[in-house]
C-alpha cells in the first residue's frame, strides 16, 4: 500500500526560491488589495441611491468609515487575547500528538541525553570530592 501511495505522489523538485519568494510576498501583501476593496465597497454600500439606512444611521461616510474600524478593531482585539492563543495550544498539542512532530521527539531525546549528562557529572562531582576529602585527611 505505502509503495503504490509513494508512485502516485511525485517527487519534490530542488528548485531556486524565486517562485516561493515570489508566491510569499504577493500574499503578504495581499491584505493591501483587501484594504482598498473594503473602502470601494464601503462608498458603495453607504452611497447606495435603493438603500439609505447607512446614511440615515451615520450623517457622514467618515462616521461609517470610523464605526466600521471600530468593528474590525474589536475584531482584532477579542482574535488576539482568544482566538490566538486557542488555535497556538490546539495545533501544539496536536503537534506532539501521537510522534506527529519529529522536532519535539528530538527535543525528547536530548532531554534524555541531558538528563544521562548530569547523572555523569553529580557522579564525577562525588567521585571528586571523596578524592578531595581522603587528600585532605
Amino acid at each position: 500500500m505505502s509503495s503504490v501511495f509513494q508512485k502516485l505522489v511525485p517527487k519534490q523538485r530542488k528548485m531556486s526560491t524565486r517562485i516561493g519568494g515570489l508566491l510569499i510576498i504577493v500574499g503578504e501583501t495581499m491584505f493591501l488589495f483587501s484594504l482598498l476593496n473594503f473602502l470601494m465597497i464601503t462608498r458603495l454600500q453607504y452611497y447606495n441611491s435603493g438603500d439609505s439606512f447607512m446614511r440615515t444611521l451615520f450623517p457622514h461616510y467618515l462616521l461609517f468609515l470610523a464605526a466600521l474600524f471600530i468593528v474590525a478593531f474589536l475584531g482584532m482585539w477579542l482574535t488576539y487575547v482568544y482566538v490566538f492563543p486557542s488555535k497556538q495550544r490546539f495545533s501544539q498539542e496536536q503537534a506532539i500528538k501521537d510522534d506527529r512532530s519529529p522536532m519535539y521527539n528530538k527535543i525528547l531525546e536530548l532531554e534524555d541525553d541531558i538528563d544521562e549528562l548530569k547523572k555523569v557529572v553529580f557522579e564525577m562531582s562525588e567521585k571528586i570530592d571523596r578524592l578531595n576529602e581522603k587528600d585532605n585527611s
